[in-house]
């Protein structure tokens, strides 16, 4: 008889907890539905029996918020407070409604017991923080932990908390000041420090005034590297390589480090074309540290720096060219042939072949690079490239074909491999053979290296723009032939034929391909009002050509840096700007346009 009482008491247990578990369910439901007059009825007699208050807690308030049923929203949370006194969530809950009906007597008594509860039991400081923040109450959230910090007598604590919560709020100041307190508590977390101030500080304004705190740390604790090494970060964000190489120098000096830090700003002075800074740092290095591991690399990357000086100045003067070449002689001569030295030398046959016309020194030398026998893969592979490139100088594709297609297979996937196919392509394309042309170029359009996916989809047009309306291909074979003469220095013959070809075509769509040719030979040999003619001819008379926006880009650029016509250049930035937002020239055309109106011009 018991054991059927007991069995009778278990089942209706179980079919109460059942008809629960179904009316939550329902009470949901009607929740989900937005049917809040329903859902508050079940909602009400579910809240008498504390076991349901998990599962309904959050929609129930939700409604009694909604409905603006404050005195039973109050009235509900006070119960659940008294039933369960260790839920901090409740509590919290409990502050958001008094903070949302402007009581802030009531709302701040609450936060005080939160809080006189948290600082005896710290554990749970991060959860009740945590609650407010969900909340939107950050300032409370805030008050957590400098209470606690407080508590502990340790101004440090809670620093990366107190960083992230002001990184919301947007406390700049504040932000700064907890992240580099959580910077010095270990190495490891600079790296983290510097990523969350990339992300915050965004604006000119902000990165100098963090130059000017991180300046007045340095005064007071000198010998921390950290503050140097921050100190070069902000530089960089501002693009100031030299004062980056300040400090960079600073800290090679203190650590003896051989000017390692000093050649990787100068590497990203020269990245970002600051060549004068670059040039001016890896000469720092190779004159201070002639026997470290740096000198090769710094003195190669000085020349190199020079070169691209040199080349950026039209018409190239071939007397510094030389020059160069024997910077080039001197270095292999001091250190000697090896691979430590083969970049330098390919570098010097690439100056011989392309700006001395002297053909046959830079086989020879490329040959020596090849056949080098401690020589790595990479360089093989662009001696191999670079030697294609000058058969084709030469008149010997076939050669060149042969040399693109081993690197090609060698470096299968990579971007060597992938530079040689589009070095194919353009061979295939200066034959005429558009058809095998493409096909490398359909595969390039995927390439890893933008650049290269860019260049390839840029011939891929060209060639599709002009043999689908043109079933003859007369006129692309004209232009392959003209590009190729100016590929082969052959600048004469080139000139001539691209003349004529523009009085014959010019009701061709290939006109603007023309007229681009021409205008970069005209930039070539310092003709620069020649250029910016040709270059308008495709802005202005051709608007709505593919090349429209390249052609005002490059107008820019030559009033900028050749001409020194700083108003125009800034009329024909703001001109891609308004007319052309969806350029791939505009983020680089906005900087330029910013520099030159002197939006960067700090006291």
């Amino acid at each position: 008889m018991k054991y059927i009482i007991y069995i009778l008491i278990v089942f209706s247990q179980f079919r109460v907890a059942a008809q629960g578990q179904n009316d939550i369910e329902l009470a949901n439901a009607y929740y989900n539905e937005g049917n809040y007059d329903k859902a508050i009825t079940l909602y009400r007699d579910l809240a008498e029996k504390p076991q349901n208050i998990s599962f309904i807690h959050n929609n129930y308030l939700e409604i009694l918020n909604t409905k603006q049923l404050t005195k039973e929203a109050e009235k509900y949370l006070k119960t659940i407070n008294k039933n369960y006194p260790g839920n901090i969530s409740y509590q919290v809950d409990l502050v958001d409604l008094y903070i949302n009906i402007n009581d802030s007597a009531k709302a701040e008594k609450e936060y005080l017991q939160i809080e006189g509860e948290v600082l005896e039991n710290l554990g749970k400081l991060r959860a009740a923080a945590q609650y407010f923040i969900n909340k939107q109450h950050r300032d409370y959230a805030e008050q957590l932990y400098l209470s606690a910090r407080e508590l502990i007598r340790d101004p440090n604590a809670f620093a990366i908390q107190l960083a992230t919560l002001y990184r919301y709020t947007n406390q700049k100041d504040k932000m700064v000041n907890e992240y580099l307190i959580y910077a010095k508590e270990r190495d490891g977390n600079l790296r983290y420090v510097k990523n969350m101030l990339q992300l915050s500080l965004t604006e000119e304004e902000e990165l100098e005034s963090f130059v000017e705190k991180i300046m007045e740390k340095l005064q007071n604790e000198a010998e921390k590297d950290m503050y140097s090494d921050l100190l070069i970060w902000a530089h960089l964000q501002l693009e100031n390589f030299y004062a980056a190489f300040i400090q960079a120098r600073a800290i090679d000096k203190r650590n003896n480090l051989q000017g390692e830090n000093s050649l990787e700003i100068g590497q990203l002075a020269f990245q970002n074309k600051d060549y004068e800074i670059a040039e001016t740092i890896f000469a720092y290095v190779a004159n201070n540290y002639p026997n470290s591991r740096n000198y090769i690399t710094a003195k190669e990357l000085m020349i190199k720096t020079q070169e691209l000086q040199i080349k950026n100045q039209f018409p190239i003067d071939t007397t510094a060219i030389r020059t160069l070449t024997k910077s080039y002689e001197n270095l292999i001569d001091k250190i000697g042939l090896s691979q430590y030295t083969l970049e330098a030398y390919r570098q010097k046959a690439l100056l011989h072949a392309l700006y001395l016309d002297e053909t046959e020194i830079a086989i020879e030398m490329l040959k020596t690079i090849i056949n080098y026998q401690n020589a790595k893969n990479n360089i093989k592979a662009k001696a191999k490239i670079d030697l294609a490139d000058i058969y084709i100088l030469t008149e010997k594709p076939w050669e060149s074909l042969l040399l693109y297609y081993q690197v090609e297979k060698s470096h299968k996937n990579e971007n060597l491999g992938e530079e040689a196919k589009l070095k194919n392509a353009k061979l295939s394309f200066y034959k005429g053979d558009f058809e095998l042309a493409q096909e490398h170029l359909d595969v390039l359009k995927n390439a890893t290296r933008r650049e290269i996916a860019n260049n390839a989809m840029d011939l891929s047009i060209l060639i599709k723009n002009n043999t689908i309306l043109d079933s003859t291909q007369k006129a692309l074979r004209a232009y392959a032939e003209v590009d190729l003469l100016l590929f082969q220095n052959k600048y004469g013959e080139a000139q001539k034929k691209l003349d004529n070809l523009i009085k014959e075509y010019e009701e061709h769509p290939i006109l603007d391909e023309l007229l681009w040719l021409k205008a970069r030979r005209n930039k070539e040999i310092g003709d620069y009002q020649k250029a910016i003619e040709r270059l308008r001819q495709i802005v202005f008379d051709l608007p709505y050509d593919i090349l429209t926006d390249d052609a005002l880009f490059e107008m820019a650029i030559i009033y900028e840096e050749l001409i020194g016509d700083t108003e125009k250049a800034q009329e024909y930035y703001q001109l891609l700007l308004t007319d052309y937002p969806g350029s791939i020239f505009v983020a680089e055309a906005r900087k330029r346009f910013r520099n030159l109106r002197g939006d960067f011009i700090t006291q």
